[in-house]
């Protein structure tokens, strides 16, 4: 009995090994941009293959290292898997693009690699408490124009969907507004905004201030 078990058992490992590799494939090509998610993170590279163009997703505390290997215009390969990238919000099939999971990464230029399994997600934390004031410089909306952000000249604020309800009324023709929260500060990151990533507890509009 325990002899069977050993062998279904080493069966399985290596039906599981044979189709993991079977999965896994190399793509190479030019870097055309980088994609980001609803509030801005980059989380993805845009690829032009010989085959057309690819689009390889990686998690967000992966970009700056991503980022710093291929730059857009430069040439590069990468060992990818089938799949979306990970949980989150759907995003529209813009070019009904061929989507990947980055597992490896290769600038032969540079002869830099990374793997991206061994960045590992950063530790949850609260990150530093800061207050700041600033002008109002934009409302960020989602695909479905769903308020997700407000952006200032030094944070990007995130929001959840019960604070930008809640807040939404508030903002009309306001200029400049007061935040205390909790900035971001895990390594990794990159928002397009270059702002830092600030989770809001209070908001200050107009001399009034409202916790979130």
């Amino acid at each position: 009995m325990k002899k069977t078990l050993r062998y279904t058992t080493l069966f399985l490992l290596l039906w599981l090994s044979r189709e993991t590799t079977q999965a896994q494939t190399s793509v190479s090509g030019r870097v055309l941009g980088y994609v980001c998610n609803r509030i801005g993170d980059y989380d993805g590279l845009r690829l032009q293959t010989t085959a057309g163009e690819v689009q390889l997703n990686f998690p967000p505390h992966a970009a700056l290292s991503v980022r710093r290997l291929a730059r857009t215009g430069q040439t590069i390969t990468a060992d990818v898997e089938p799949g979306t990238g990970g949980p989150g919000p759907a995003r529209p099939p813009e070019a009904r693009l061929n989507r990947y999971r980055l597992i490896r990464l290769r600038n032969p230029s540079s002869d830099l690699v990374i793997q991206v399994a061994g960045l590992p997600p950063p530790q949850p934390q609260s990150g530093s408490l800061v207050q700041a004031e600033g002008p109002l410089l934009k409302k960020i909306r989602d695909e479905r124009g769903q308020l997700i952000a407000l952006l200032t000249d030094k944070y990007l604020i995130e929001l959840k969907p019960h604070q930008a309800g809640q807040i939404l009324p508030l903002l009309e023709g306001v200029q400049r507004l007061s935040v205390t929260g909790f900035e971001r500060t895990a390594e990794g990151f990159v928002n397009q905004t270059g702002r830092a990533v600030l989770l809001p507890s209070t908001l200050t509009i107009r001399g009034q201030t409202f916790a979130l």
